[in-house]
């Protein structure tokens, strides 16, 4: 008979690397929420996550970044390429959010199709996009430092922030790239 004591206790990384790519709709914020739960029932202390999207659901963006916003773990976000939409608005949610150097970030306002839709439905659809772009837009005064002209570009159209101006603005905290070190195992979400 052996004994437990002789045998090696695995020792579990405090700090992991994974990456998402995709859109921020319910089947991401799954595997999301799944991936970050397991991290923190293993007792990690830090994941750096590589994110990037092109956005999507406006209500599954607000969760995220409330989620991220309320883990006991560090979540550094890094913008590798490009966050857009409601994907920078889930960004604000980790405390930590790096970008590279030749990355980019979109705002935008809410946005929803009328195309073959009662004048019924359509007053509801201006509802829903209202009271999209109120919370949107709340989170996004609060947490973010723009002149007043690059909020009116946000008021009418796409407004698009380099990687030195989403630092100077509060969106990114610091230029930096995700560099996970040689033989680091990368969970992909």
């Amino acid at each position: 008979m052996t004994s437990d004591v002789n045998q090696a206790v695995p020792i579990l990384p405090t700090e992991v690397f994974a990456t998402f790519v995709g859109l921020i709709d319910q089947s991401a914020l799954q595997r999301i929420f799944a991936g970050l739960t397991l991290a923190m029932t293993n007792k990690v202390r830090r994941v750096h996550l590589l994110f990037q999207t092109t956005g999507d659901t406006v209500g599954d963006g607000v969760c995220l970044y409330n989620y991220l916003r309320s883990l006991p773990i560090e979540i550094s976000l890094y913008n590798v390429g490009t966050v857009a939409s409601i994907g920078a608005l889930a960004y604000l949610g980790a405390k930590v959010r790096k970008t590279s150097t030749s990355a980019t970030f979109m705002l935008h306002r809410t946005q929803a199709g009328a195309q073959g839709i009662t004048a019924e439905r359509l007053q509801a659809v201006g509802k829903s996009v209202s009271l999209d772009d109120q919370r949107t837009e709340a989170i996004l005064r609060e947490r973010l430092k723009l002149p007043d002209e690059r909020w009116e570009v946000h008021r009418v159209a796409d407004l698009w922030l380099s990687a030195e101006e989403a630092v100077r603005c509060g969106l990114a905290t610091e230029i930096a790239d995700f560099a996970p070190s040689l033989g680091s195992q990368v969970f992909n979400i």
